[in-house]
């Protein structure tokens, strides 16, 4: 007691129950989007947000669509649809397919390639200390600081602006009326996201940027379908697949062509008696069967004894040992346990059994 009295005071002394906050992740429906955040943040009676994990359908002409994705599932037809709600009054919000393209590797962007817009990659930039962009937009009393990836950037050509140009946020928003609506392309959509909607005026930036021009209703898709396999490899890798399939009719022909007559079959050898035997001998040695093969050599002895020396094979077992120990030079006793005596012998008796009476054989 006095041992465990003196355990129990030196743990109180030394421990104490605390208390720890340790990060989990976001539970519940923001596990799995991105958007949660900035859909409560916008959603108001006049102008109501919604998020999606995919585009289905379209918003009202006068509503705003937002796809910060890289777009996978939208192929030509789709982009042409896309423009066309623009052009009847929509207000589309999106990034460039694929900001790590450069300028001799472009991305297959079917919404943005026609306007001459593309994301730029600049490694180095991201390196450097963070800096949060200034953005200027008439709407609002004051500029914003926006945290944009510094080293993901726009580069345009062709198409005129209808307002911010790149050069005035630093490569990071472009806005193009089209017809009756306005498509804006950012060069990132991270601060929309559930962990930066929260810093710097990201969140004040996003609610001018979809309240600027339209009250209509707000959609915002956090996901995106990849395409079915076939269809990304057809459209990403068809060169690929042609040559794969040339390769494999050209591999079917060549192994459809035969050079010189078929060679005949050759015979299976046929196996001696003597190999089964063997064989058959081995199998039984190794399940433990010693003495049955022991007492197939005495039987195969004695039937020899018959019918070479049928006097000596109707000899009581004593007379005949003594007989066939002055034969072969050995003990009767020998003769007596190596031929009649019934046991299940171990190895060596079994060795020395077998010698003996081949012995026996020779010599009759």
């Amino acid at each position: 007691m006095t041992l465990s009295g003196w355990g129990g005071y030196w743990f109180y002394r030394n421990f104490e129950l605390v208390s720890d906050k340790v990060h989990v992740g976001y539970q519940g429906e923001a596990r799995n989007n991105s958007l949660l955040a900035a859909e409560r943040f916008l959603n108001t009676k006049t102008s109501p947000a919604k998020s999606m994990s995919s585009l289905v359908g379209l918003p009202p002409s006068n509503g705003t669509l937002v796809i910060p994705t890289e777009r996978y599932e939208i192929g030509p037809q789709q982009a042409n649809a896309l423009l066309g709600w623009v052009r009847a009054g929509g207000h589309l919000i999106v990034i460039p397919a694929d900001a790590s393209a450069t300028e001799n590797r472009p991305a297959q962007d079917w919404l943005l390639n026609g306007l001459g817009v593309r994301g730029v990659s600049n490694p180095a930039k991201g390196r450097e200390p963070f800096v949060p962009t200034n953005v200027d937009i008439p709407a609002a009393s004051d500029f914003m600081q926006v945290s944009f990836k510094p080293c993901t950037t726009l580069a345009y050509r062709g198409k005129e602006k209808h307002s911010a140009s790149a050069a005035d946020m630093g490569g990071h928003m472009l806005r193009y009326h089209l017809g009756r609506g306005f498509l804006t392309v950012l060069s990132d959509a991270d601060f929309m996201h559930n962990t930066s909607i929260g810093r710097y005026d990201n969140a004040a930036f996003l609610w001018y940027l979809t309240h600027d021009r339209h009250p209509g209703e707000i959609w915002l898709i956090y996901g995106g379908d990849m395409p079915p396999l076939w269809k990304w490899l057809g459209t990403n890798a068809w060169p690929v697949l042609v040559s794969a399939a040339l390769l494999l009719v050209a591999w079917l022909w060549s192994s459809s062509r035969r050079f010189g007559p078929i060679r005949a079959a050759v015979p299976l050898a046929r196996r001696r008696l003597l190999d089964h035997i063997e064989a058959s001998g081995r199998f039984l040695w190794q399940q433990g069967q010693r003495a049955k093969l022991l007492n197939g050599t005495r039987a195969a002895l004695l039937r020899m004894l018959e019918s070479r020396h049928p006097a000596l094979a109707s000899l009581p077992r004593e007379t005949l040992a003594m007989q066939l120990a002055e034969l072969s030079n050995t003990t009767p006793g020998a003769i007596q346990k190596a031929l009649f005596e019934q046991h299940a012998p171990n190895e060596t008796e079994f060795t020395d059994a077998i010698i003996l009476l081949e012995t026996i054989r020779k010599t009759l």
